[in-house]
């Protein structure tokens, strides 16, 4: 049965306080991302009962409502019906006036980080996983032989597969100067004279040295703190300029000054110490995970749905992202390999198992996108937090997967999204132990939904 989206739409503004009290829109993966003008005018609980919305959060200022895998069927629908500001600069929203009016304001730490992480790895991920998939592709052509590494034909898909990675600083840069309120295009500026040929190859040099100051020299390929670093810098940097030079030569001045005293900054400071923290980083946590790869493997495979419910999974993603660039390989993500299929296959089992209509097509259009296209917020905000006795047992399964990763040491040097279609290269990269997760996950996650749903799970919830 198609979805009426104009009447979803209507359904969500008007709970939200009406398109007047919506300052902007945007929306990621799975959910539509409000700033409104006055909070309180928003009626939440009547939000989480309109057709077709799966759960309602606030997090960082934004009151975000979880649609699903139709999230930008709805994001049109909205926008053809009414006038919204979906791009550009916002008002300061109510929280803000009312601590610059003198109120305390509670800082939320964790909502803070998820916002910021996923604003600045969240554009770009589409073409991330692409590049990393092709990678998959190209490890299981070779590895069986249909394509030989001195061809050609395997440097020019190669060039596609690693492009991305190689130049992430420049990825990084766009979605980091917009988040932090800088000129993207100036940050985009600085991480091409990181990558420049001519600066890399001082690597090799000897006594590299700016006006007499010794530098440290770093490979800044793929590297992902030293960008982030910077482009905070300059937003700082940029707004300090704006407000003192005169408005006449600000368009010349500010981005010269910006361009040069960053960089430097980079090079004499921030490159050298953020890659001492990101090898720290990735140093103590692969020490903690030999040290204890059982409890370890456990407990990331089953508190991962947990972190995704709170959005604290988009704080692993610079630390993964880190672990590739300084070690070459990951191995925190590949213990939550089997996490989406076993999510998937419990859905799919209480698709079977309901005798409610639409707990039938909610879970089996859920389970699709799970096992499909690797989204579990629907399965997970949708059906399982409704069923806890159900998902308590599957983070338990998936902590069986798992531990297994962590005992035989699974790691990736490929990063690749995790889905049904993705198992081939799935296979070839995180090695048979990742797809005896892999079916640990599925055959406990089905169980786990067959044998404890019940439909008045979803009736009481």
């Amino acid at each position: 049965m198609a979805k009426d989206y104009k009447a979803l739409a209507d359904g969500v503004i008007a709970n939200v306080g009406g398109a007047e009290n919506v300052a902007s829109i945007s929306h990621c993966v799975t959910r539509l991302r409000f700033k409104l003008k006055d909070g309180a005018k928003a009626d939440k609980e009547a939000l989480a009962k309109v057709p077709g919305v799966l759960k309602v959060l606030e997090a960082s200022g934004q009151l975000q409502v979880v649609i699903g895998q139709d999230v930008t069927d709805a994001y049109d629908a909205v926008l053809a019906n009414y006038p919204l500001n979906a791009a550009g600069e916002v008002a300061a929203d109510p929280a803000e006036t009312k601590a610059a009016a003198g109120e305390k304001k509670k800082f939320d730490f964790a909502g803070t980080m998820a916002d910021l992480v996923s604003g600045i790895f969240m554009p770009f991920m589409g073409a991330f996983m692409g590049a990393g998939l092709l990678k998959g592709v190209l490890v299981l052509l070779t590895t069986f032989n249909l394509l030989a590494k001195d061809t050609s034909t395997y440097a020019i898909l190669y060039a596609v597969a690693d492009g991305t990675f190689y130049f992430l600083p420049m990825f990084l840069a766009y979605s980091a100067g917009k988040k932090f309120g800088g000129n993207p295009f100036i940050t985009m500026a600085i991480a091409a004279a990181m990558l420049y040929p001519n600066f890399a190859a001082l690597s090799s040099a000897e006594n590299v040295n700016f006006l007499g100051i010794p530098v440290t020299m770093i490979s800044y390929s793929s590297t992902v703190l030293p960008i982030i670093v910077a482009a905070w810098l300059q937003s700082v940097l940029e707004k300090f300029l704006n407000a003192r030079l005169p408005k006449v030569i600000r368009s010349i001045f500010v981005p010269l000054i910006v361009m040069v005293v960053v960089f430097v900054a980079v090079v004499l400071v921030v490159g050298p110490v953020t890659d001492i923290v990101g090898r720290a980083i990735a140093n103590v946590i692969k020490a903690a995970l030999d040290a204890f790869p059982l409890v370890g493997g456990f407990l990331m495979a089953a508190l991962w749905p947990v972190m995704i419910i709170f959005g604290v999974h988009w704080g692993m993603v610079p630390i993964v992202m880190n672990n590739h660039a300084v070690l070459g390989y990951d191995y925190i993500l590949p213990l939550t390999v089997g996490t989406n299929f076993g999510i998937a296959a419990a859905v799919f089992a209480i698709s079977l198992k309901s005798k409610n209509p639409e707990t039938k097509e909610m879970a089996a259009t859920s389970a699709v996108s799970a096992f499909v296209g690797g989204v579990t917020e629907p399965a997970i905000y949708g059906i399982l937090m409704k069923c806890k006795k159900v998902f308590a047992v599957l983070l338990l399964a998936n902590g069986i997967g798992g531990a297994i990763c962590g005992v035989m040491h699974v790691t990736r040097d490929v990063m690749i999204t995790v889905n049904g279609l993705t198992l081939p290269a799935i296979a070839a990269v995180y090695g048979p132990w990742g797809i005896v997760a892999i079916v640990v996950s599925l055959i406990a996650g089905f169980l786990a939904g067959y044998f404890v749903f019940n439909d008045k799970m979803m009736e009481e919830a």
